[in-house]
């Protein structure tokens, strides 16, 4: 069996923009107001492989890239392509290493910078999707897991905190898509791991939530990396400490923050103009996966066989149908047509006296 890990993996989803949509209400015929499941779940073709914590891309074309994760009795170095035009899944070539709690970054010319993950891997490699092959690029400075892997506006792409052989990080540093090079760009006032890592509209960078130590276990401290001045500086006291949180860009330019290791089902909102947070809507149930922005602009949390929708609108959520999977650890990813894709996870099962995990290569969509 593989590996229990003691939190989620949080994935961002790509945002389009789109007529908003509202879940409704109707009437259950005793005069009283039903309020109608905001979308429901579908299952879709098997990966090949089993995955628990891996990561999903989207690619320029639509395609799912999905890479890595956790195995029945190993970590699988091969990557696969879901293309939700024919519902199919197809080979994406192997890795040059086998990667679990990695990040996975788009490239703003198509291509897909891994790096991290495994055994502490300070290792990277590119997937170019016009060859579907993988080749090496220059190492990190730092091996890493459980860390965060930001695109800026220039195109560079910014790693941040993680577990390392040293210990947990407080490092960050910058891959160069153009010399092919990291270089080290300063360190957070606390180390962190299983934070969230945000780019703002203004390109700044928002750091939140997480792992830390010592009277930090669960920092509420928040922090901003500026990538003109190459600087980091406060971000406003967060509500409550959240590890493994999911944390989406809105299109009012506020962060939602849910859920997360001992946060429950409460939720929360950054203002960049204050550098301010404060409490809103709670979720019907607590999620331990992914989720991200809705192509009308309304927010999806999901985990644990149930999902969430929440409205900026109203700042309350709206449960979905039930999950076709009971998700943990799951990859998730916007398709073009809106639906949701889920891949992967793990199944908690119990052995004993003690639990342990079922991988899965179930996958799964959400339809709005």
């Amino acid at each position: 069996m593989g590996t229990r890990y003691l939190a989620p993996v949080a994935c961002a989803l790509l945002a389009l923009a789109a007529p908003g949509l509202v879940a409704g209400s109707g009437s259950r015929g005793d005069g009283a107001l039903a309020v109608q499941a905001a979308g429901s779940w579908t299952a879709t073709a098997s990966m090949t492989s089993l995955r628990s914590s891996p990561t999903a891309t989207r690619l320029l074309d639509g395609r799912i890239l999905v890479v890595g994760g956790e195995g029945d009795t190993s970590r699988p170095s091969t990557a696969e392509l879901y293309d939700s035009s024919t519902g199919t899944w197809a080979a994406a070539g192997t890795l040059n290493a086998p990667r679990t709690l990695h990040v996975a970054v788009r490239l703003a010319d198509g291509r897909v910078l891994v790096a991290g993950g495994g055994w502490y891997s300070a290792g990277a490699e590119l997937y170019d999707p016009a060859t579907n092959r993988w080749t090496p690029t220059a190492s990190m400075n730092v091996g890493r897991i459980s860390f965060t892997g930001t695109l800026l506006s220039s195109g560079r792409v910014l790693v941040v905190g993680g577990n390392s052989p040293s210990g947990l990080q407080a490092s960050a540093e910058l891959y160069d898509p153009a010399t092919g090079r990291w270089t080290a760009a300063g360190s957070l006032r606390l180390p962190r791991r299983n934070h969230t890592a945000t780019r703002l509209t203004d390109g700044t960078v928002l750091v939140a939530g997480g792992a830390s130590t010592g009277k930090t276990v669960r920092p509420r401290d928040a922090e901003i990396y500026d990538p003109a001045r190459g600087r980091w500086s406060r971000g406003g006291t967060m509500t409550t400490g959240r590890e493994g949180a999911t944390a989406t860009l809105l299109g009012n330019g506020r962060v939602l923050l849910a859920g997360g290791d001992y946060a429950g089902t409460s939720a929360e909102l950054y203002d960049p103009a204050s550098r301010s947070w404060s409490a809103t809507g709670s979720t019907n149930a607590p999620h331990g996966t992914a989720g991200g922005l809705l192509q009308d602009g309304r927010v999806l949390a999901a985990g644990g066989g149930e999902g969430d929708v929440y409205s900026p609108v109203t700042g309350t959520w709206t449960a979905t149908g039930p999950m076709v999977y009971p998700y943990a650890s799951a990859a998730a990813a916007l398709l073009p047509s809106g639906q949701v894709l889920y891949a992967g996870g793990r199944r908690v099962k119990y052995c004993g006296q003690y639990s342990c995990d079922e991988p899965l290569a179930d996958a799964a969509l959400y339809t709005p």
